[in-house]
């Protein structure tokens, strides 16, 4: 088997995961009265992803993830939704991993990631709902987005230790 083909398959595994995890995720709502915030278990897979693979593959990825989900569970809106939260925390996160010497630990990144995404969900919802509709939701939002990143960068710190010498990033 090909490196390529190899690295092909891994990411397909990857993806599955995501997928399994963003669907086990909405059978257990968190018991929280604020609507759309979940933990992000799907993004810990994107966030290995991203550190073990690159910006490319983690992209690949997550879009699929998200198409894949909106197509099976979900509708065109949570795929706008879905999209704009993981492309804005997804540049942003692999901008931030490329600096030679990040002063972010992978939590930290991670949080910022948790912040973006759900910034970025913010915005689409501010469209298509006005933004003054939902200017009180976004504290939430923030928090929420800050505490399940730094969840989710723990969890790809502690899952990256476990990788084998050669795909650890040099912060691990």
């Amino acid at each position: 088997m090909s490196a390529r083909t190899k690295k092909a398959a891994e990411l397909a595994v990857f993806t599955a995961v995501a997928f399994i995890f963003s669907y086990i995720e909405s059978l257990f709502p968190l018991p929280i009265p604020f609507p759309g915030i979940k933990l992000g278990l799907a993004n810990l897979i994107i966030l290995v992803v991203l550190c073990q693979d690159g910006m490319r593959a983690a992209f690949c990825v997550s879009i699929t993830r998200n198409v894949l989900n909106a197509l099976t569970f979900g509708s065109l809106f949570g795929l706008f939704y879905s999209l704009a939260g993981s492309v804005l925390s997804l540049l942003v996160m692999a901008a931030l991993l490329s600096r030679k010497s990040s002063p972010f630990s992978l939590a930290g990144i991670s949080a910022v990631g948790g912040v973006l995404h759900n910034i970025g969900q913010f915005f689409v919802a501010a469209v298509l709902a006005g933004f003054s509709a939902i200017l009180n939701y976004l504290p939430f939002l923030y928090f929420a987005g800050l505490i399940a990143g730094v969840l989710t960068g723990v969890l790809a710190e502690m899952c990256l230790r476990r990788l084998p010498r050669a795909a650890r990033r040099s912060f691990l």
